[in-house]
């Protein structure tokens, strides 16, 4: 790898990467057209925010506590005591109050500031300081000290979750782009295992999201576990033996396409000077591909090895043992567009090889 990798190519990743993503299925990001991602985000966090604003607003009760001249709420008799309040002719109360300034609203103010930082559109930018000052004029002010896996929303707050999952996205961008800067070294993506989490949920995020649902299905997470089928497991045995969980498989109506990412160079180790990919990568995919092919014998089940590169692609397929497998790179040095195309073109190669093949010679 000779170039280092643009920061917004692994905000590609992270943005399929994220909740926001998943839990909205009407994908608003056309990154077929992007060369950039920051006015995307801006104009989806304005959107959202705007829809929230207008609409779901609400103030929400916080505990406060304050020495007043009148009673109000419970009074905390020792503070008063202490302070020698009676004395000023006030007493200290612990009460609830309404208020706009809650860690949520702090929270969106703080994505607001951070995409206006961005080189964003007029437009955009208009909006959302816009959004910035009416946030201010009901008293919020920003924080990024938020706790989204604390928080809990129900059921009719949708528009707020909404409005939190996009901003969780900016700042988690923002933590990659101020700890790695315009670009990332090669070598340091190939050792974080926080990186190596983007690439695979952002790789399953863009098939589940981009592919044609009416042809493609894919599965991911807890949905692709590997069922051991282990006979005769006596006295407990079984829990000495790894769960087995491939990144993804997309299914077709007859055709079922395992896929393994793995965040290391392809042609990484060396057998007398001359570069291979890694043997036990190999057994790892033909094993999971197996597993499938015995449960389901009509369909006609392949793997698929897909690894980051910088510079330069590879694209390779074999049979192995009757088991079709491939090996294909994605160039993370590109433009985002083209990072988009090459990745549908994988798997419309795989699948429609025949078709594939006559549309590029015509």
């Amino acid at each position: 790898m000779s170039k280092s990798i643009p920061i917004q190519n692994l905000w590609f990743l992270l943005l399929y990467a994220s909740e926001y993503v998943h839990e909205n299925t009407a994908n608003r990001f056309d990154t077929t057209r992007a060369d950039g991602l920051e006015n995307l985000i801006s104009i989806v966090l304005a959107d959202h925010l705007d829809d929230y604003l207008n609409q779901h607003l609400r103030k929400q009760l916080r505990s406060k506590q304050a020495e007043l001249g009148v009673i109000k709420g419970k009074i905390n008799h020792y503070q008063t005591t202490v302070r020698q309040s009676l004395s000023k002719g006030r007493v200290f109360c612990s009460y609830n109050k309404a208020t706009y300034n809650i860690t949520r609203h702090a929270y969106m103010l703080s994505a607001v500031e951070l995409v206006l930082k961005l080189k964003i559109e007029k437009k955009a930018r208009e909006k959302l300081s816009r959004i910035q000052f009416e946030f201010k004029s009901y008293g919020v002010v920003s924080s990024s000290l938020y706790r989204f896996e604390k928080d809990h929303f129900s059921s009719f707050e949708h528009v707020c979750k909404k409005a939190i999952y996009i901003s969780k996205l900016i700042h988690d961008m923002q933590i990659m782009a101020t700890q790695f800067g315009d670009h990332l070294q090669p070598e340091l993506m190939l050792s974080d295992e926080k990186l190596r989490k983007v690439f695979e949920k952002g790789i399953a995020g863009f098939f589940k999201f981009n592919l044609d649902k009416t042809i493609y299905r894919v599965v991911s997470g807890k949905g692709s576990r590997i069922d051991l089928d282990l006979q005769f497991p006596i006295n407990g045995i079984e829990r000495y033996f790894p769960n087995m969980t491939l990144d993804m498989m997309i299914r077709s109506k007859d055709m079922l396409l395992v896929i393994d990412t793995k965040f290391a160079d392809m042609l990484k180790s060396q057998y007398q000077g001359t570069p291979k990919i890694k043997s036990d990568y190999i057994r790892q995919i033909y094993t999971y591909v197996m597993s499938y092919k015995i449960k389901e014998p009509e369909n006609n089940c392949s793997g698929m090895l897909l690894y980051p590169a910088i510079d330069q692609n590879y694209a390779m397929s074999i049979e192995m043992l009757s088991v079709p497998l491939h090996f294909y790179t994605v160039d993370l040095s590109q433009k985002i567009s083209e990072i988009h195309q090459e990745l549908i073109k994988i798997i419309d190669t795989i699948f429609n090889p025949v078709t594939f093949f006559e549309s590029t010679n015509q």
